[in-house]
């Protein structure tokens, strides 16, 4: 029902109840399947049905609730879904693609946490065209300007025109603008942006147009998890 920063004001402010007893402290411990939890006198808990959607962001809106500078956000795109959901993940103002939102944390976590290795792949043009050295770093990892070191990713090229190049990238791991920083360490910087899979789920096959949405069925949960193998997540 909240973020978990917007889960934290609501448990400072006093509005939170934990078996009957109000509760101000955001890090206490609980058992959801046997704590009564309620919000302003509303009980919450983990039966809340869980959405998943999928969502083509397109460029120009930022992946937050609400922007202080006023710029769009995914959440204009998606209207009243009559839940909520939050983003799993982030893709940047300037990037496209496949994003997904759930209320389910445990979905966001499992699909976001690099100890999953669920992978991430990414259409990027980039300026130049890499050299042999270039594609060799990318796919083995290297040092990003906060000095902290990429995971050896899948790279390939897939064309090359007018001065630019069509790079695939296939990341299990989500840092903070990553392909982009990892284009301008090789010194080809990115000039567009496309995630166009998470898992084994890919954004043609849901055929969205940018700005489209629509909820997925657990089959689809499990190809972005598991690449299709059964079992609920």
């Amino acid at each position: 029902m909240a973020s978990r920063s917007e889960a934290a004001r609501l448990v400072a402010d006093g509005r939170v109840s934990v078996d009957g007893r109000a509760e101000r402290d955001p890090a206490r411990w609980i058992l959801p399947h046997r704590s009564e939890v309620r919000v302003d006198g509303t009980l919450v808990s983990d039966a809340t049905p869980r959405v998943v959607l999928a969502l083509h962001k397109p460029v120009g809106l930022v992946t937050t609730r609400k922007d202080p500078g006023g710029r769009p956000t995914v959440y204009d795109a998606l209207g009243d879904v009559g839940r909520w959901v939050f983003p799993v993940g982030r893709l940047d103002r300037d990037t496209s693609g496949l994003l997904v939102l759930t209320n389910d944390h445990r979905l966001g976590e499992r699909l976001t946490s690099p100890e999953h290795h669920v992978p991430r792949t990414y259409h990027a043009r980039v300026r130049g065209v890499p050299d042999d050295e270039a594609l060799r770093a990318l796919r083995e990892g290297l040092p990003l300007d906060d000095g902290s070191l990429t995971r050896p990713a899948r790279v390939r090229v897939l064309g090359t025109r007018g001065g630019t190049t069509w790079l695939e990238l296939v990341l299990t791991e989500g840092k903070n603008r990553q392909v982009r920083r990892m284009g301008a360490t090789v010194g080809h910087e990115v000039e567009a942006l496309v995630r166009v899979r998470i898992g084994a789920l890919s954004l043609d096959e849901l055929d969205l147009a940018p700005g489209e949405w629509r909820e997925l069925g657990e089959d689809e949960v499990a190809r972005l998890v598991h690449g299709g193998a059964p079992g609920r997540v």
